[in-house]
């Protein structure tokens, strides 16, 4: 459970830096408005096989976001992940991943079905799961306070809440409250208050 830029350089540690202000490329990739319909943009993909040698600048933040989110994703192929790498890419190339606050709910899809499945962990979902509810609470711009997600392999879920209504480690009366099962693989319900009574119904991950 979740308790819940100028002109860039770029040094070789692959931190993106202007004077004071820096930030790494898998946080400026998930920073990316997810109002708009982002798609992935890869040219020459899958064809240039030599990006997968060397990992060139296009293609290094969709290996952070993979790799930064949930290391443990690197037990399945050790040592620096480039086949599921270079598996995920091309079923994400095929259809067109977004790039919005459910891009590492699609990542969870793909595990789940996937040559991995069998060693996928549930660790590893939800590191994925708290990954998309955290982009939601940095692009929402609705009345909702938080948002829980919820995916069928599991009877745990996962909240996250606007930073207004975060309260440090203390508990909310909201993530306990009772849920029924998610009716898809992964869903998802905007939250509308800290109370138990917060939560209305489960809606599908697109």
């Amino acid at each position: 459970m979740l308790q819940s830029a100028g002109q860039l350089s770029e040094p070789s540690d692959g931190t993106l830096a202007s004077g004071d202000f820096s930030m790494t490329m898998m946080e400026r990739f998930t920073r990316a408005e997810s109002r708009v319909s982002y798609r992935l943009p890869f040219p020459d993909y899958p064809s240039n096989a030599r990006s997968f040698v060397h990992l060139d600048a296009k293609l290094l933040p969709y290996w952070h976001a993979l790799f930064d989110v949930c290391p443990r994703l690197l037990k399945l192929d050790p040592p620096e992940g480039l086949e599921i790498f270079r598996q995920f890419m091309t079923w994400a190339y095929g259809c067109q991943l977004a790039l919005d606050w459910t891009f590492h709910l699609g990542v969870c899809r793909w595990l789940l079905a996937s040559d991995y499945r069998e060693l996928v962990e549930p660790e590893q979902i939800e590191a994925m799961m708290l990954a998309a509810a955290a982009r939601w609470v940095a692009s929402d711009d609705s009345p909702a306070i938080g948002i829980v997600l919820g995916w069928r392999g599991s009877s745990e879920h996962v909240f996250d809440w606007k930073p207004r209504i975060r309260q440090g480690a203390r508990p909310l009366a909201a993530e306990a409250e009772e849920l029924p099962p998610a009716p898809w693989d992964f869903a998802w319900s905007p939250l509308s208050s800290t109370a138990g009574n917060g939560f209305r119904r489960w809606l599908r991950v697109p």
